[in-house]
């Protein structure tokens, strides 16, 4: 492989960056549809997984600040009736899911109908997110559900003691290094823990549930982290319809009793998110791996699929 290869590819992402940036400065509305019709329909992109921008990686997630945003903006235009949620997501971090939702939550008191097409993924948060929705639409292998949350710390104790590299602490309180990689976790830290884990599941659960207009105790037994395909999620209620984003686009506009060929208002494909996402898919994995791993990461709790 070229050594000159992971160069040239950060090179073209700061080149991408720039021209970009000139375009939205002097052409504000590039890529994006014109002034709003009475009855137009709106989509909304979910790719990747969901989080906030202090994120690891800044290409390969969903922003859950600018999707809120949008979703908020979308909520306040009297034109806009429906809103198509395209979710193509394992899921992400816990607040961010919940920032977005409280959005949906919005449109519908306002009387807007939400339709999710779910695309490859649309697990954990992802489903989080669709279960908000009037009408779920799945491929029939989409891989779905994966209801639960995770909490993962790495432990490099045996590392390093093996290296000879000894971490001092100095803390408020007993678990204020609660996580540290340096050492195990004690049996009242993974209590704790624990408890926090539950109570996340539990709002997860709620939110499926309400969103499904299901009792709790109907969803709980789906709720283990499975997953499943888009038709087994049709045989057990966690997905209404199955097919294709063209299918859920017309179940909107029935629902929303939109005409029959309605002003459709899409994000702008051609973002400077969307364009750096797609030149670093061409990065050799390790390259990118070492780019990525630039930003600091903390443990979070996270409504995603493993």
């Amino acid at each position: 492989m070229n050594s000159q290869r992971p160069l040239q590819i950060l090179v073209l992402l700061y080149v991408a960056a720039v021209v970009v940036g000139v375009i939205s400065i002097f052409h504000p509305g590039a890529g994006k549809s014109g002034a709003r019709k009475p009855g137009a329909l709106a989509i909304v992109h979910i790719s990747g997984l969901i989080s906030t921008k202090m994120s690891a990686s800044p290409f390969e997630r969903s922003d859950a600040d600018e999707i809120a945003r949008r979703i908020h903006k979308l909520s306040e235009d009297d034109n806009v009736k429906a809103i198509l949620l395209r979710i193509n997501s394992p899921g992400g971090t816990v607040g961010a899911v919940q920032e977005i939702d409280t959005e949906l939550q919005r449109c519908r008191k306002k009387g807007k109908i939400i339709v999710a097409s779910l695309a490859d993924v649309a697990a954990s948060g992802g489903y989080y997110l669709a279960s908000s929705a009037d009408v779920i639409v799945a491929n029939p292998g989409t891989i779905t559900g994966s209801i639960g949350v995770i909490l993962e710390f790495g432990n490099l104790q045996g590392l390093m003691q093996k290296l000879g590299v000894k971490l001092e602490v100095i803390k408020s309180g007993a678990h204020k290094d609660i996580g540290s990689p340096a050492r195990e976790l004690t049996p009242e830290e993974r209590r704790l823990l624990q408890a926090s884990i539950t109570d996340a599941y539990e709002q997860f659960l709620q939110a499926v549930a309400l969103g499904r207009h299901q009792p709790e105790d109907k969803i709980r037994p789906l709720a283990d982290g499975r997953i499943f395909t888009g038709r087994q999620a049709q045989q057990v209620g966690l997905v209404d319809r199955l097919g294709d984003q063209e299918d859920a686009i017309e179940i909107a506009i029935a629902l929303a009793h939109l005409p029959e060929h309605p002003q459709i208002i899409s994000d702008d494909t051609r973002s400077l998110g969307a364009i750096l996402q797609h030149l670093s898919s061409e990065a050799p994995s390790g390259a990118w791996q070492a780019v990525a791993a630039s930003w600091s990461h903390s443990p979070s709790v996270e409504y995603r699929w493993q």
